[in-house]
């Protein structure tokens, strides 16, 4: 294994009718990935998949968008999760291939109303669950477009600080160089994804941000990096945003990907 994405959706419904396709492109191209639950089912389907193919891990959990209620005119969306069956996620969260638990903490892109309170409850219940089993946490964390509105990151830093007992990872961080120092004052990870391939203002948080502190993935199926813009994303498609990295940071893609690697290891201890 020479690469790892270290968050895919290949649990969720694009990928239906063909990923065995994809991870077969994975093991040819030596990248392993990290499947991440959205709610119950795409948890289920996280671990399953971690346990049928090789190089593959889940993680379990509950995201943010998905405590909120459903639109109901929406009949590809997955009923609300307002409270986190802990039963349920304790056991999905002891599989061995179960790496961490998530993707939780706090959206408010989608919502004109506060949802802060409910967000915070299930995030409480998912960080118990992380201390309970010793698994990292996988965070989720946007901000709503309109200014003048809660943070999401210093949301989330100011609950970690006192209730987290286990380390994470900030996944597809949009969040500020401050924010970032203090996810790496608590021992947390940053990862980018391919937008760092085409969005200019990720330059200074890909070089501010230490190696040996950050990951790369996909969250695929979403923001295929160049050159493979328009197209549905793949966790193959992560060497893009190696080499992105190494880029930006001026250092021997060689050099990234084997940090990288160890990173990911790390974090999510991966055999």
């Amino acid at each position: 294994m020479k690469y790892v994405d270290t968050h895919a959706h290949l649990n969720v419904s694009q990928f239906a009718a063909d990923y065995q396709a994809v991870f077969d492109i994975c093991a040819e191209k030596a990248v392993g990935v990290i499947n991440v639950g959205t709610q119950k089912e795409t948890s289920r389907r996280a671990v399953e998949l971690a346990q049928s193919q090789p190089n593959t891990w889940a993680i379990v959990g509950i995201h943010p968008c998905s405590v909120l209620s459903a639109d109901p005119d929406d009949v590809d969306t997955p009923p609300a999760e307002p409270e986190l069956e802990y039963a349920l996620y304790k056991e999905l969260a002891e599989n061995e291939k179960t790496v961490g638990i998530g993707e939780c903490g706090f959206d408010y892109c989608h919502n004109s109303k506060d949802t802060y309170l409910q967000q915070r409850e299930v995030f409480l219940a998912q960080i118990a669950l992380a201390n309970e089993v010793g698994k990292p946490l996988m965070l989720h964390l946007r901000n709503s477009p309109h200014p003048g509105g809660r943070d999401a990151y210093d949301d989330a830093l100011d609950i970690l600080k006192t209730e987290a007992k286990v380390a994470g990872n900030a996944h597809f961080y949009a969040g500020t160089t401050k924010q970032a120092q203090a996810f790496f004052d608590m021992g947390y990870t940053i990862s980018f994804t391919g937008v760092i391939t085409f969005a200019k203002p990720y330059k200074e948080l890909v070089e501010y941000a230490p190696l040996d502190l950050i990951h790369a993935e996909t969250d695929s199926p979403y923001v295929a990096p160049v050159p493979h813009r328009g197209q549905r994303c793949e966790p193959w498609m992560v060497q893009a945003v190696y080499k992105k990295i190494a880029e930006q940071k001026q250092l021997d893609e060689e050099v990234v990907r084997e940090q990288l690697c160890k990173n990911a290891h790390t974090l999510w201890k991966l055999p």
